[in-house]
């Protein structure tokens, strides 16, 4: 069985400091937060800088999109997804073909639409489109939302094959949500199964209270990405409006 190792820590050369310049430093976190997730005072601990010098390195990595933060556990990680984007021919770059169809979605209902991708236990958001209203949910490219409970994270769950899909039914830490957030993996297949059934999955008030979303299985050319999802306050996405907007996104996503 392999395991990943650390990244070396060996010391730069003389003069530069053990952190090294600000592009060091940030490949160095990244390294990092690509073996294991950690809190800000642990990543300061390892770079050998302090809290605050940590911070506005991991704010600047999140606001890139190569970092996100997990509000549960509060620790950082790398989202591999960005870093698959780095290599992408023209001919597969995700962005060129889906942003003009977010922003087609997004124009059309109004609300935010958005694109995310798995991240261990989360969903990541690799483009967002933000609401053209004035009452807005706090969302941003970076975002982070657990796989459990999200209709971003349900969606992509649902397109697993069957043994994949165990896996992370096994594996998910089910933190974060709200009381009506799936609690373990017996529920959480329910829900799932329940989003085969009919395309779409559903996300009313489980990631935060007066929050829903509506999302379907993000594919590029017959390969899963991730999700592609409508977010909004729940009192413009009501109960009358889910099957309306669940199969619209079944008929703008499932042909790409």
């Amino acid at each position: 069985m392999t395991t990943k190792q650390k990244p070396d820590t060996s010391a730069p050369p003389e003069g530069e400091g053990r952190a090294g310049s600000v592009v060091q430093r940030a490949l160095h976190a990244i390294e990092l937060l690509a073996v294991e997730p950690l809190t800000a005072a642990e990543l300061a601990r390892e770079l050998d800088v302090n809290r605050s010098t940590a911070l506005r390195l991991l704010s600047e990595l999140v606001a890139t999109g190569y970092v996100a933060r997990d509000p549960a556990t509060k620790r950082f990680a790398t989202v591999s997804a960005k870093f698959y984007g780095l290599i992408q021919t023209p001919d597969t770059d995700w962005s060129q073909i889906l942003d003009p169809v977010l922003a087609s979605i997004r124009d059309e209902f109004g609300d935010a639409t958005i694109l995310a991708a798995p991240a261990k236990d989360t969903m990541v958001y690799l483009a967002f489109f933000p609401t053209v209203h004035m009452v807005a949910v706090s969302e941003q490219l970076g975002t982070v939302r657990p796989m459990h409970c999200s209709a971003l994270g349900k969606a992509y769950l649902s397109a697993l094959d069957a043994e994949t899909l165990d896996v992370n039914l096994a594996r998910l830490s089910y933190a974060g949500g709200t009381e009506h957030a799936a609690k373990g993996p017996i529920e959480l297949r329910r829900r799932v199964e329940e989003t085969r059934e009919v395309g779409y999955a559903v996300d009313r008030d489980e990631t935060f209270d007066g929050v829903s979303c509506i999302a379907v299985p993000a594919r590029i050319r017959g390969s899963l990405i991730g999700a592609v999802g409508i977010s909004g306050p729940s009192s413009r996405l009501p109960d009358s409006r889910i099957e309306e907007l669940g199969q619209y996104l079944i008929k703008r996503i499932s042909g790409l």
